[in-house]
């Protein structure tokens, strides 16, 4: 159904009610020109043991994947070991500054030569201790007059491309895949001003979740859920009146943040504010035996709230909450100059494909990575990080170390909570026998996108093809 501007104003009023600026290449789900084909997706995607294995070979071996962060591995001699399925590789500080990555498997007999993250001055296997230099070749052979035959050359550990972006370290096992600034395209130019390289995690934790690794990030790539899973957070971000943009393989939506969805009929500005400040970015751990910390006490500050808190300005909660944000980041040295007002104050979200997700602040960043299990398409990998830029007046602190915990003792926050209560239904939904396909709209074209690019990998092998 085709839609006018007219239309289109009436039925996001609230974007222009409250002055929310997007930048010109976003789009409204009504402007996106999705057809019914574009809706429908197989159920086997999420369940089929197949599909699970023509991804990690179709997928996985051909795309750059975030690995770790660079303050991980700042050091010379630095290792940090990253697992996708059966497939494990290191990625490496190396004497001369140069950050490789290597596939981690001894050339003899095929141990992991490390696991873990640490530091070393070799890479020495521990079962019959073969050695390799930080560089990847080799450098040690015990008794290599038993090795008639043995070519140095041919048993160096086998490198793969490997480079850094904003601090985050991406690897790439195809030796023909693109730059790593060509597969992000766009999204560069996008996130330089943010300075990512100056994040640092205050939290990395790991789980195993009971659904398939897409169930999980397609529960993060869209807002139309929040009405049924998060109804708390609908008094300060406004999913309704989301806008996205489609980049190649990768994707963004922003998501007005300080003003109420308007799928509410009236919500005044006290309450926006307070759940902003409340309810917002609250994601922590805690062991589920301890009782949740009791609500946080606000106190509204006078020069915006009357005695019966009652907004009185000047301007909006969300000119404010944009105000405040300037101000702190000052304080702390950060340099903003380069960001939009809606920047302040809105969730840029970010999907870069196959598997990472994050919501991007002035300042901060809530990243989620999923990776598939190795044979089981009903379980995944899932690692949630809290990054923030420190006060850069001071040191830079040392990153959070990495915790692997489960969801069943843990609570993460509310949001991830009611998130990860969810999806387990989701994958046990998805074999039912009498749905063959799920039904997508036009507010998860970041899900038709996601379908879009794997369907493009699998279309190198016409058996992946037809599961699509």
């Amino acid at each position: 159904m085709s839609i006018d501007q007219e239309q289109l104003n009436e039925i996001h009023s609230n974007v222009h009610a409250n002055r929310i600026e997007f930048p010109q290449e976003l789009q409204f789900p009504e402007e996106l020109g999705i057809t019914a084909q574009d809706t429908k997706i197989p159920t086997e995607r999420y369940t089929s043991p197949d599909v699970l294995s023509e991804e990690f070979e179709k997928v996985w071996m051909a795309t750059w994947q975030l690995a770790c962060r660079e303050e991980e591995v700042a050091n010379v001699g630095d290792y940090h070991e990253y697992v996708i399925g059966r497939q494990s590789y290191l990625i490496v500080r190396g004497e001369d500054g140069v950050l490789r990555a290597f596939q981690n498997t001894c050339r003899h007999r095929g141990k992991l030569i490390r696991t873990g993250s640490g530091n070393s001055d070799e890479l020495r296997c521990g079962y019959h201790y073969w050695c390799w230099g930080l560089d990847g070749s080799l450098k040690d052979i015990p008794n290599k007059q038993w090795f008639p035959g043995a070519d140095e050359d041919d048993l160096d550990l086998g490198e793969i491309l490997c480079d850094v972006f904003g601090g985050f370290v991406f690897l790439n096992p195809d030796p023909h895949g693109p730059t790593l600034v060509d597969y992000l395209g766009p999204i560069v130019e996008q996130l330089t001003p943010y300075h990512l390289e100056n994040l640092r995690a205050t939290m990395h934790t790991v789980v195993e979740l009971p659904c398939n690794w897409k169930v999980v990030l397609e529960a993060f790539i869209e807002t139309y859920h929040v009405q049924g899973i998060h109804p708390q957070i609908m008094p300060y971000i406004d999913d309704f009146n989301t806008k996205f943009q489609v980049m190649g393989d990768h994707t963004r939506m922003i998501v007005p943040f300080g003003v109420p969805s308007m799928r509410l009929e009236h919500i005044d500005q006290a309450e926006v504010y307070e759940q902003y400040h409340t309810v917002a970015g609250k994601v922590a751990t805690r062991d589920k035996k301890t009782p949740p910390p009791p609500p946080q006490k606000l106190t509204f500050p006078p020069e915006h709230f009357d005695d019966n808190g009652e907004w009185i300005g000047p301007g909006t909660v969300r000119d404010h909450l944009i105000e405040e944000t300037r101000k702190r980041g000052k304080i702390l040295g950060h340099d903003y100059s380069g960001l939009v007002e809606a920047q302040l104050v809105d969730d840029y979200h970010y999907h870069i494909f196959p598997s990472m997700a994050f919501n991007l602040h002035a300042g901060a960043m809530l990243l989620f990575r999923a990776r598939p299990h190795a044979t089981d398409p009903d379980r995944c990998w899932f690692d949630i990080y809290t990054l923030r830029v420190p006060d850069l007046n001071e040191p830079m602190p040392e990153p959070a170390p990495t915790e692997h915990l489960s969801i069943d003792t843990t609570s993460f926050g509310l949001v991830l909570d009611q998130d990860f209560d969810n999806i387990g239904e989701v994958q046990q939904g998805l074999h039912g026998r009498a749905v063959t396909e799920v039904t997508v709209g036009a507010s998860e074209i970041r899900i038709i996108n996601f379908y879009r690019t794997l369907l493009r990998y699998a279309q190198k092998d016409p058996s992946m093809t037809k599961k699509m």
